[in-house]
């Protein structure tokens, strides 16, 4: 029947009638803006000056960027050993990262930014599917806020990567649940599934995720007995989501148990554990007392990680956080307060099981549920009086005051978050020399000048792991031969002139700068500030040539070299330098002070050529310098290297100096032992004298010095 109206309009219509309310759509705008501007605001503050704050690299975070870069020159890990052993997820996020923007500073923790957007994308988005959009965007607030999201959103640490994995596989397992039937359906099986990936793919994020389990076992459990039909429903999509997490974390963990030295973690940070085993729970104990007010009142007690003793939650969050938990414990017929409060004692538990020091760190897999509760409980405060038919006009007034009032409170401890952190801690001393700032302002520094060649630093930490990392990813260029040394026991001496960079707190000792400064001019000159650890480094242009000439001239090479094993003093034979240990250094020679105070140490210097730096790269090698009396019985002993070996290089030299204490010698005729021995396995190298002996039958040398009595 023609009812006089064309298809269009009849189609117009009928959209019309399928599309909400102009009020509702107005809401769905409105939410929308609020939630892209809380989430942008929270953005901004994780991008802002990344460059500079933190103020500089933590040793962790330069490994996770020398890791990263390795990973695309082909050193694939299933877990990296560096650092005493961490998972490989967040190096390969960073390895993409760096494929695409290169190696820096700004690729390392704009790779954590992401992670921790994510985070705050995935547990709001819990908290709309569990309590509404107000709930939401609380959370999205709550997370713009809190000091501690922020401080773990802007480090190059792999820890943050936990608590997106665990949001997102608790996610889908609740979308899982949505689906099941009796016989669990195709689509709950693969939402199950997917939770299961998620949850497999967290134990190579952090160490922390290997209880995680736990929550989706002991929520099954407890569903066994509270809530048997939802029980019914779940149990074999949850026994599926555990069996896909072990099928998924299996390489990860037989690895490890065919590597067990890889993890030295668990020794260092596991030991209330171990004792709890053999019945002490002492340690237990004291380590939950130190931890369990971490959020409300003391949190780490640290700088690295926080304002030394600063909570995890704001007053305010943590009002929010007491009011959300309440809510919870009070409605545990709902399964998803079950689910929320195991996660909280899960991801809350690595803190509690391990010593006080980066507790807030270490509970990061906590995170999402603390702040879930915080939100709720600031919506369950705005809420208040809804409903009531008493005086519902003065209920009205006084709800709309208590989301002013939360809302200046929200803007309030977002100002002082955003004060503490780029103001408070970035600025602080401790934190300055935590993320070794003078390493960073260094290599800054030599990107900008335009010489190349040769570079000598003098740091605390000249080992292969530290410092030298911290620049690697710092530093834009590759034209710099850098060489890294103590220069309070040591020094590279490089074939050309040289810049030489010296800290304050590694000046070099008194006999080798005595002869350095002769052949040196300064620089340059970077200052940190007056109670800055160091407070400057002085950059030296440095004929380094000249130097070892004179000191190689005017050196001793008389040495005795004995056979047999322990060689006896009496079998030893007059020799000269240089002599060889193995095939990866040569002593030219030596000197040792001529005069000294009574009660000072003897102060030895040696000299030495580099032979195969790939034999020696391989291990940790140190030189020991032995006081023996004159039936070769050990009075003292220095044993140290300042030049470390895995940077020589072919043909470099070095000096090193050694201290011993006279006053240990109780009468004359001492004499010193020098070898080299490797700090790993304590295997020495083989003395190497041509003629004088068989090759490799002493591991040691004396150097024929009168060691007179003070």
């Amino acid at each position: 029947m023609d009812t006089g109206r064309s298809a269009p309009g009849v189609a117009f219509s009928a959209l019309c009638a399928t599309m909400p309310p102009v009020n509702a759509r107005a809401k769905t705008l409105a939410w929308w803006v609020a939630a892209t501007t809380l989430l942008l605001l929270a953005l901004g503050a994780r991008v802002w000056n990344l460059a500079d704050v933190p103020p500089g690299l933590t040793h962790d975070e330069a490994s996770n960027g020398h890791d990263s870069a390795a990973i695309l020159r082909g050193v694939h890990r299933i877990y990296f050993p560096v650092g005493y052993g961490h998972e490989p997820l967040y190096n390969y996020s960073v390895a993409l990262t760096t494929a695409l923007l290169g190696q820096g500073i700004i690729t390392l923790r704009l790779t954590t930014v992401v992670w921790g957007v994510a985070q705050i994308v995935l547990t709001a988005a819990i908290a709309r599917r569990w309590w509404g959009r107000s709930a939401a965007l609380a959370t999205l607030g709550v997370y713009a806020a809190s000091f501690w999201a922020l401080m773990l959103a802007r480090v190059g640490l792999r820890a943050p990567t936990l608590p997106v994995l665990l949001a997102a596989s608790v996610l889908a397992y609740d979308y899982a649940q949505s689906r099941s039937t009796h016989g669990a359906s195709p689509r709950a099986r693969l939402w199950y599934g997917l939770a299961g990936l998620l949850l497999g793919l967290s134990f190579y994020t952090y160490m922390a995720s290997r209880g995680m389990p736990l929550l989706f076992l002991g929520y099954a459990a407890i569903l066994a007995v509270v809530d048997r039909r939802r029980f019914r429903r779940v149990w074999r999509g949850t026994l599926l989501l555990l069996a896909v997490a072990a099928l998924v974390g299996a390489p990860l963990f037989l690895h490890l148990r065919a590597n067990p030295g890889l993890e030295q973690r668990v020794s260092q940070l596991g030991q209330a554990v171990v004792a709890m085993k053999t019945g002490d729970l002492r340690p237990l104990w004291a380590n939950i007392a130190d931890s369990l007010p971490m959020l409300l009142w003391q949190g780490d007690p640290y700088w690295l990680y926080n304002i030394a003793g600063r909570p995890g939650l704001e007053p305010l969050l943590a009002v929010g956080f007491a009011v959300g938990l309440s809510a919870s414990l009070l409605h545990l017929r709902d399964p998803r307060n079950i689910l929320l409060l195991l996660w909280l004692g899960g991801g809350t538990a690595p803190a509690l099981l391990t010593p006080v020091a980066y507790n807030l760190l270490h509970a990061v897999g906590a995170m999402p549920a603390v702040l879930l509760l915080a939100a709720r409980g600031l919506c369950v405060i705005s809420r208040l009086g809804r409903g009531t038919a008493v005086c519902p006009r003065a209920w009205s007034w006084l709800r709309t005051a208590t989301i002013l009032a939360l809302a200046l409170a929200f803007v309030a401890t977002s100002v002082e978050s955003l004060h503490a952190y780029f103001v408070m801690w970035t600025r602080h001393r401790n934190v300055r020399v935590a993320y070794h700032h003078h390493v960073v302002a260094l290599g800054r520094h030599l990107d900008r000048v335009e010489a190349t060649g040769p570079v000598v630093i003098t740091t605390l930490y000249p080992g292969e792991f530290h410092d030298p990392y911290t620049m690697e990813v710092t530093l834009r260029r590759d034209d710099l031969a850098l060489r890294w040394v103590d220069g309070r026991e040591a020094i590279v001496f490089p074939n050309t002139p040289a810049r030489l960079f010296v800290e304050t707190q590694t000046q070099l000792a008194a006999t080798l700068w005595a002869e350095v400064s002769r052949d040196s001019q300064v620089l340059t000159v970077l200052t940190y500030g007056q109670d800055a650890i160091p407070t400057e480094t002085r950059g030296y242009l440095w004929n380094a040539p000249a130097t070892w000439r004179r000191i190689v001239s005017a050196a001793e090479t008389k040495v005795l070299v004995g056979t047999g094993d322990p060689p006896q003093l009496a079998d030893h034979r007059v020799t000269s330098a240089p002599i060889d240990f193995g095939t990866s250094v040569r002593l030219l020679g030596y000197r040792a002070t001529e005069r000294v105070d009574p009660g000072a140490d003897l102060e030895l210097v040696t000299l030495w050529e580099v032979l195969a730096p790939s034999v020696a790269a391989a291990s940790d090698l140190a030189i020991f310098a032995h006081l023996l009396d004159a039936e070769g019985t050990l009075l003292d002993q220095d044993d140290r290297l300042g030049a470390p070996s895995w940077q020589w290089q072919s043909g470099d030299h070095f000096a090193q100096v050694h201290r011993l204490d006279r006053a240990s010698a109780p009468a004359p005729g001492c004499c010193i032992a020098l070898g080299i021995y490797d700090r790993a396995t304590l295997v020495r190298l083989p003395v190497v004298a041509s003629e004088m002996m068989p090759t490799g039958t002493a591991t040691r040398i004396l150097l024929p010095i009168e060691v007179q009595i003070p």
